[in-house]
């Protein structure tokens, strides 16, 4: 697998760092971080005009090589063209940053069926799509590393964020199992595992009211890309920026959903500008014909034997 790799970069002339979701938050304080370190970077995002001012500052700054992809790493042909955009600048992948994400919340009932699917394979399924097209390499050179940008609601259950909270339970357990495989290596995986962070991932998610924004301290972006850069160059595997983070994932092992699972649910409920929390939207009208209901999936989509 190594040998296959290896066949795959030749030809290519320096290493990068990869920054996915590199135009704005951690992502592109992590752009910084790196940058000031002097690495050569790729950024991707799906924003190319964001991204050339992005790559247009980091130069003008820093002095170093900045290339940009536009790609959208919901899908397969999106994390297949930052491999490509590698091969073009003559790059192979050193570090690869998955800081790309989305979040959404209310009730899971309410969701569209589109957006959970693009939570999913943006948070979780670009981060095994990309990790795994790069990290072989990384192994096979004896140098490198996978930093992944996780969130303490890994932690735990929370409820009316059940998605967005299970893709970074995924990235916390994905992480950790890689850093123990890739011990003696040379490569180091690693996870932050910030809690609320001041950037607009909570307005887009329509949580801006939640109480958990105003009862948990909010970290700075800069601070949190800080942090990790400084913990990924030491090697750690599972990084807990501020005070209270070590503290909430030590007692989350002793905690029992009887009580964590209210508490969460009161901080993280959705409401409106008055505090008001917002209840479920109304039910779907339920056809009692199964040809006219249980036509959500198209006709190349894999449908349970019940079907």
């Amino acid at each position: 697998m190594n040998d296959i790799h290896l066949k795959r970069e030749t030809g290519v002339s320096a290493p990068a760092v990869v920054i996915t979701g590199a135009t704005e938050g951690i992502g592109r304080c992590l752009a910084e971080e790196f940058a000031r370190g002097g690495h050569t970077l790729l950024l991707v995002a799906r924003d190319e005009s964001r991204l050339a001012l992005t790559r247009a500052e980091l130069v003008r700054v820093h002095g170093i090589r900045v290339e940009i992809t536009s790609q959208d790493l919901s899908t397969i042909e999106g994390c297949a063209g930052v491999e490509f955009a590698l091969r073009r600048f003559g790059l192979y992948a050193d570090v690869l940053v998955n800081n790309a994400g989305i979040m959404g919340s209310g009730f899971f009932q309410d969701e569209e069926l589109e957006r959970v699917r693009r939570i999913v394979d943006l948070n979780i399924g670009a981060v095994v799509d990309l990790t795994l097209r790069f990290l072989p390499g990384m192994i096979a050179r004896k140098h490198g590393g996978v930093l992944n940008i996780g969130s303490m609601m890994g932690f735990m259950p929370v409820p009316y964020e059940a998605s967005y909270a299970a893709s970074k339970a995924f990235l916390i357990s994905f992480s950790k199992s890689l850093s123990y495989e890739t011990m003696g290596t040379g490569v180091t995986v690693s996870v932050i595992t910030p809690g609320a962070v001041a950037t607009d991932l909570h307005t887009k998610a329509g949580t801006s009211n939640s109480y958990y924004l105003s009862v948990f301290p909010l970290m700075r972006p800069e601070r949190v890309a800080e942090v990790a850069y400084r913990g990924f160059k030491r090697g750690r595997n599972v990084i807990l920026p501020g005070f209270l983070n070590p503290l909430g994932a030590f007692a989350m092992r002793f905690v029992p959903d009887t009580l964590l699972l209210p508490l969460m649910g009161l901080l993280f409920h959705v409401r409106d500008e008055d505090g008001n929390p917002q209840g479920p939207g109304p039910l779907p009208k339920v056809n009692a014909e199964p040809k006219q209901t249980a036509r959500r999936y198209s006709r190349n989509e894999p449908v349970s034997p019940g079907e």
